[in-house]
């Protein structure tokens, strides 16, 4: 069966800082029609770092969406003509201060495709054994924190990090037999 849906119009109804929401008018594969509201992003990119003793590098930060602090991986948007990679290695050393020796290409994974568009490019990283400076946005209030793998393993497994980018890159990690 085929669940494509046709767009038959679209509205940009809101222009954030970040994003933008259209509203598109869609005929259903029934023929009927609706209406849906897409959020647009640009792109993000998520970055699982792994310094030389063995531990990983989370940051945790207050998000306001969701009234709370959270651990999560290091990740952030890409900026316009910057790959993937080359925004990896940038957010890695701005929120950690370390510098990556290596990335390897995870995956990706969708952040809710049933509103938004945003995809985040998955990342494995080593890092240099010793941080820099951290070169965090005006706005932006992190704190590095250090986990072994057994230690964050658990806290995914006991729900601690709920966060799903971070869970897809442990997951894929773990897949390709990075842990």
């Amino acid at each position: 069966m085929n669940f494509e849906e046709t767009t038959l119009s679209s509205e940009v109804i809101l222009q954030g800082i970040i994003f933008r929401v259209d509203r598109l008018g869609v005929r259903l594969n029934d023929g009927s029609t609706s209406t849906r509201d897409i959020l647009r992003h640009a792109g993000g990119v998520g970055v699982l770092a792994r310094s030389p003793s063995g531990s990983f590098l989370l940051v945790r930060q207050f998000r306001k969406a969701v009234e709370s602090e959270i651990i999560e991986i290091v990740a952030g948007m890409r900026d316009p003509g910057e790959t993937a990679e080359d925004a990896g290695r940038r957010e890695l050393m701005e929120e950690t201060g370390y510098q990556a020796t290596s990335m390897l290409h995870l995956g990706r994974c969708f952040a809710s495709p049933g509103y938004t568009d945003e995809v985040v490019e998955l990342y494995f990283a080593e890092t240099t054994p010793l941080p820099g400076d951290l070169q965090l946005d005006h706005d932006e209030r992190v704190i590095v924190e250090e986990f072994t793998p057994e230690e964050l393993d658990r806290r995914i497994r006991e729900n601690e990090i709920p966060d799903s980018k971070t869970i897809a890159a442990w997951f894929f990690a773990q897949s390709k037999g990075l842990l």
